[in-house]
């Protein structure tokens, strides 16, 4: 498995011999992080094989934009609306435990996601570390898969977040 947080500047240097994406699988699926798509990534991350769109931001920050540019580059989109941990309420949980089904549903299906926040990773990073613990992997293999996506995603996380996003993904109801 290879896997890397992805600079979306860099999917305009992909090439054969260095696709720009790289992928952690999970079930059926695949799923990479990466930062905010600018306008000429969308159409890139299609030819790179992303089938769906995961936007880990509040409105505030344009996720009405970036779906009306995923669905126009004929990407399926998933919108996170997740600010913080320590600004989640039970109610946030409840929106977040669907959103992690959701996301495994599509994994479980074949699909191929682009996870993405701000440029800091933080909450995509979360998610992700949510998502694994969801799908019953290990707390260690959790954080390795995490570790492995390079740029300090899991060295910048305070403890309380991932067990705040581990707890989320454990007590998420199956459906």
């Amino acid at each position: 498995m290879t896997e890397t947080y992805v600079n979306t500047n860099l999917l305009n240097e992909a090439s054969s011999e260095r696709p720009a994406l790289a992928w952690f699988s999970l079930s059926a699926g695949k799923i990479c992080l990466g930062g905010k798509p600018t306008d000429e990534s969308y159409q890139k991350l299609k030819s790179l094989g992303v089938t769906h769109l995961a936007t880990v931001q509040t409105g505030e920050e344009q996720a009405p934009v970036i779906r009306d540019k995923a669905h126009a580059a004929g990407l399926a989109w998933l919108w996170v609306p997740f600010t913080s941990p320590g600004a989640s309420s039970s109610t946030d949980d409840v929106h977040l435990h669907q959103y992690l089904h959701e996301l495994s549903q599509m994994l479980q299906e074949g699909a191929s996601i682009y996870l993405h926040c701000d440029g800091t990773g933080h909450r995509c990073s979360l998610l992700f570390y949510a998502l694994c613990h969801y799908c019953r992997l290990p707390s260690n293999s959790a954080y390795s898969a995490l570790h492995s996506f390079g740029h300090g995603a899991a060295n910048h996380l305070p403890r309380a977040d991932l067990s705040w996003a581990a707890s989320l993904g454990h007590e998420a109801p199956k459906a």
